[in-house]
């Protein structure tokens, strides 16, 4: 049962369960008011969260009961006193059932992100909000903070010309089921977490609530976009020598974009198959997905998009993949710190794709991409700002060794090897595709080729009449037959 009137998320058993994140931290109501202030300050310079206090680290509902009224009276004006200027936040105050069975009560803290200023303690000390804890930042890191902050009013600007009709139906009906919200409405839900307001009597978008939650951001803006480019080689060349073979954009809702995006990669990647030391076939993609997709969401994340003439590009060349993000690091993070601290230049996106279980909560995301580039024995990633304002991250691939090995296999077949420059780029990646698989349809080649089922059987045909593969159907319908390698 939900506890809390203002976020539908917090019921008993994720005040006990839920494990400390970037969003959700417990104390104990014998805390200091200097480190609650302290806590406090770090999630609104942060993205926001909830601080649960009256509970043990371990989910023990203690409440206040052994510590007095005027200790909870004090908590509750813990910011008035220590903090400024005055973070954006609510205070409930819940009535449950301590570890005693005694009626008593724990104190929340719903705290929103600080857009545009920083907030310090009375000590005049700024602390943020990493992971599971809280950390003070020294002069440096407060510089960039501030410049940072200065850029973190994009998600609250008003859409005006939007409404409420922009909703995107499907995806409002997932996020309420994920956060536990399915019994409120679409408006109530948006108006609660300030993605729908009123101006001038209308309810209008802000510009995260329109990226998250609107059937067509790009009509609002243009470059809230992701763009897959495949090339056939390791260069991208121009003119006559145009060597663009896929181009495909994404632009519905974030959490849509994503999904799309990611199902689209996953179509264009290879997989390729080795005899491991085991004496068994074992078949392998280009690159972890994990690596790949995570710099993907942290691109869609983190990007800035109050630059409106930029948007994310994927290319998928022969060796590698490269993902391009409009925006430097936010924040204070560098090249050097950016597998152990954690900023969000979009505090708002971020709390909502990790509502939806797309973002990762804790400093891992980054740190796994290099573990897991380790563990199928490629190159770490690379990361650079190319040109001071766009985040480049590099995954290669070994595709080289992998493909010279492939094609030598291969190409020990006479007829392939006799056939094999005078095939095109297309026919050749089929080909590649029916040796890799044993056997294939012409919905698969379809895919492959990313074109009609008609187009798919006239490659297959020019591949039948080389004499390259047969066709194993009793009739040119059945829908059993399959090509294989002859």
């Amino acid at each position: 049962m939900t506890l809390s009137k203002i976020n539908s998320i917090i019921t008993e058993d994720y005040l006990k369960n839920t494990k400390e994140n970037l969003y959700f931290e417990r104390k104990r109501a014998k805390v200091s008011i200097q480190d609650l202030a302290n806590e406090i300050a770090s999630f609104s310079n942060a993205n926001g969260g909830v601080i649960a206090v009256g509970i043990t680290d371990d989910g023990k509902i203690e409440g206040f009961n052994n510590y007095g009224i005027n200790k909870l009276n004090d908590f509750q004006k813990v910011v008035t006193n220590y903090l400024s200027p005055t973070p954006n936040y609510k205070t409930e105050l819940i009535e449950v059932d301590n570890i005693k069975n005694e009626k008593d009560n724990i104190l929340l803290f719903h705290i929103e992100p600080a857009l545009n200023f920083i907030v310090r303690n009375n000590k005049d000390e700024v602390y943020l909000r990493q992971g599971d804890s809280s950390i003070k930042l020294n002069a440096e890191q407060v510089r960039s903070l501030e410049y940072e902050k200065r850029e973190r009013n994009f998600e609250s600007e008003v859409l005006k010309m939007s409404s409420i009709d922009d909703i995107d139906l499907e995806v409002m009906e997932i996020y309420k089921d994920k956060i536990g919200a399915t019994n409120l409405s679409n408006e109530q839900v948006l108006k609660a977490r300030g993605f729908l307001v009123e101006d001038n009597g209308k309810l209008c978008f802000t510009k995260a609530g329109m990226l998250l939650f609107g059937k067509n951001p790009s009509v609002y803006l243009p470059s809230a976009r992701v763009r897959v480019l495949k090339f056939e080689g390791i260069n991208f060349q121009v003119g006559t020598e145009m060597n663009i073979v896929k181009d495909r954009t994404f632009d519905k809702c974030l959490y849509k974009t994503l999904e799309e995006a990611r199902n689209f990669i996953n179509s264009q990647l290879r997989e390729f198959t080795h005899l491991n030391q085991n004496g068994i076939f074992e078949t392998v993609p280009e690159y972890p997905e994990f690596a790949w997709y995570e710099g993907l969401v942290n691109a869609v994340t983190h990007r800035d998009y109050s630059n409106t003439g930029e948007y994310i590009i994927v290319k998928l060349f022969d060796d590698r993949l490269e993902i391009l993000s409009p925006g430097k690091l936010s924040g204070f993070i560098t090249l050097k710190n950016m597998k152990t601290e954690r900023y969000s230049r979009n505090p708002q996106i971020a709390r909502v794709l990790t509502e939806f279980g797309i973002v990762r909560e804790l400093n891992e995301g980054v740190k796994r991409i290099y573990s897991e580039m380790q563990r199928f024995y490629l190159k770490d990633p690379i990361y650079s700002e190319p040109n001071q304002h766009s985040v480049l991250l590099v995954l290669d691939n070994n595709i080289v060794m992998r493909s010279k090995r492939k094609n030598e296999t291969m190409l020990k077949n006479s007829e392939i090897e006799q056939k094999w420059e005078n095939l095109n780029y297309q026919e050749r990646q089929v080909l590649q595709a029916i040796y890799d698989k044993g056997e294939i349809t012409s919905l698969e080649v379809a895919e492959i080729i990313d074109r009609g089922r008609t187009t798919a059987v006239k490659l297959l045909n020019r591949l039948v009449d080389y004499d390259l593969i047969v066709w194993t159907g009793t009739t040119k319908k059945d829908s059993y037959g399959r090509y294989i390698i002859k």
